[in-house]
């Protein structure tokens, strides 16, 4: 797990990867102040991106056995048309990592000037 190292013009808020129980994850989870970044593989890596100012909202999940490790699913709800649903399994500190993620978020929607709009329907 790191914090606050950079990448490129970018600082990297978080990273970990999913814990596997023993077995080793050839999975890698990026926050950084602009986007997550999801990269998974061995021999044919592949890269998913979802920048923070879509994020919408974001979910977390613990079963009593992750609870018991003390890791959890979160679960990043977009509007990115690739993924607009995606789930970062088996993260530890799942509830600390959400509010890193949810704070970003929120700073890169402003950063941005990205509001989301809502219909609004008169009754």
């Amino acid at each position: 797990m790191i914090w606050g190292r950079t990448l490129g013009m970018e600082t990297i808020i978080w990273q970990g990867k999913p814990f596997q129980f023993g077995f080793p994850s050839f999975t890698n989870y990026t926050i950084s102040d602009s986007r997550l970044l999801v990269e998974k593989g061995v021999f044919t890596k592949r890269r998913e991106e979802i920048r923070l100012y879509r994020v919408r909202d974001i979910s977390v999940t613990r079963s009593l056995i992750k609870r018991i490790f003390g890791m959890g699913d979160i679960t990043v709800f977009s509007s990115d048309t690739s993924s607009p649903k995606y789930v970062l399994r088996n993260v530890r500190d799942t509830a600390k990592v959400a509010d890193l993620l949810g704070e970003a978020a929120e700073e890169a929607r402003l950063k941005y000037k990205a509001f989301e709009v809502t219909e609004i329907a008169q009754q």
